[in-house]
Order: structure tokens, then sequence, then C-alpha cells
């Protein structure tokens, strides 16, 4: 039976599902005649105050208040972590709350992340593809297949040595890479050296800050990429 393509979509450090859905709304819109979407909270309340405003860290510990309320992050910022210690904290967790989403919500065949989620989308993207680069989280047996392909905003390569050995060896699976000209918080650059691991990445470079982009020419080239994968039975998005 055909089915439309399924979208594993990754938030960004101090957001959560409910928060970045809304964000995304034109663009999952756009989408939704090819693909449906899904937007899951990571694991990790984001609590460092480099990250959150003194106001969402009170949210963040505050019982009564609900999770759409609260922020989250894929791994860990700590200002005591030993210099010697190399890993993402809390990214093996991370890993393990996504892995269950991808048995029991899927297939999915892509996966899109913002900041944060996307760079850790592409660390996701290289294990699924390359199962010998963490077998100890993602190993051959793993029951769900590699992604058809990836896409991100404002994604980086994180500098611990734990992180830029995922990107060791070039990454095949298609990508396409938001580029924000006027992001200050992940520079181009940093987008860049991120693309730079992929085979023949894909852009959409646009005018706005630390954002996904909303306006209507990246939304038509981010329609048009995730088209391509498309199975027979989606219908013609149509332009804009």
């Amino acid at each position: 039976m055909n089915r439309k393509l399924r979208i594993l979509c990754l938030h960004g450090l101090a957001q959560n599902a409910t928060v970045f859905k809304k964000k995304t709304t034109s663009i999952h819109k756009k989408l939704n005649k090819v693909a449906d979407v899904v937007f899951v909270t990571g694991p990790h309340l984001s609590v460092h105050p480099d990250h959150t405003s003194e106001a969402l860290r009170e949210v963040a510990v505050d019982p009564t208040a609900p999770e759409e309320a609260k922020p989250f992050g894929w791994w860990i910022y700590t200002d005591d972590q030993p210099p010697d210690d190399d890993r993402l904290i809390g990214f093996e967790e991370s890993i393990n709350s996504v892995k269950d989403v991808l048995l029991k919500q899927g297939p999915f065949d892509g996966v899109f992340g913002f900041s944060q989620g996307a760079s850790f989308a592409s660390m996701l993207t290289a294990m699924m593809e390359n199962r010998s680069l963490r077998p100890d989280l993602i190993s051959s047996d793993f029951a769900h297949p590699p992604f058809r392909f990836m896409m991100v905003a404002a994604s980086f390569i994180p500098p611990q040595p734990s992180a830029t050995k995922l990107f060791a060896l070039k990454i095949k699976t298609p990508s396409l890479h938001m580029i924000g000209e006027r992001d200050v918080l992940v520079t181009p650059d940093e987008m860049e050296a991120l693309a730079a691991g992929f085979e023949n990445p894909h852009f959409v470079r646009h005018p706005q800050g630390h954002v996904v982009p909303s306006n209507a020419a990246s939304r038509n080239e981010i329609v048009a990429f995730v088209s391509k994968f498309c199975f027979d039975a989606c219908s013609s998005p149509g332009g804009e």
C-alpha cells in the first residue's frame, strides 16, 4: 500500500515538540500533501543560564507546569564537565529515546532538525547510515533503515571529539541545509562546515537569522527537495 513520506522533527535547544511545531507551521502545512511530520521532545531539561531565561528555568523546575511549556534539549550543557571529558552529556539517552520513537512510530523516511536538534539529526543520520560508528548505540541489527534524506537549519558540528569523529567519513544520505545569512548564534561558516561532511549537500540560503526560514521561496525549495523522495501516492504540492 502506498503512503505519504514520514518525517521525524527535532526541536532546537530550550524548545520542545509543541514549540517547534508552532514555529514551523508554514512549512509543515506546505508539506502536508507529500509528508506526515512527527514532532518529538528531547529528554533533557535545558536549564543552563547561557541558553535559557530565568523565567524558563523557573518553569523547568515547576512540577505543576505543563511539559509543552518547558525547555528541553538533546544533550546537556554544564560548567563542571572536566576538560578531558569529550562526551556530549546525555547524548546516549537521547539516541535511545529517539530509537524508541523510530520503532514505535516509524518507519521514517527523513529527519528534520533545528539548531541543537539539527546537529543531533546530523549525527543520528550518520550513525543510521554507518552502523560501525557507534555500534553500542545503533547496531547493524537495529530494526529501522537509514534515513532516505535529512533536512537541517542552523546546524553545527559540536567541538567534542566524540561528535567530530562521526563526520570523519562523508555522509551519503541526501541532505538539505538551510543557512541564515544573519544568524549570529550559529554562523553560516559553522553551517557550511557541517554541510561539508555530506556528499552533494543541497542548500537553501535565506536572509533571516537563527530560524527555520518562513519565506515563500525557501518553503518551495524545501517542498521540492522532499518531493524527490515521494512515493507514487503523493499528491503534487504545487508552487506559490
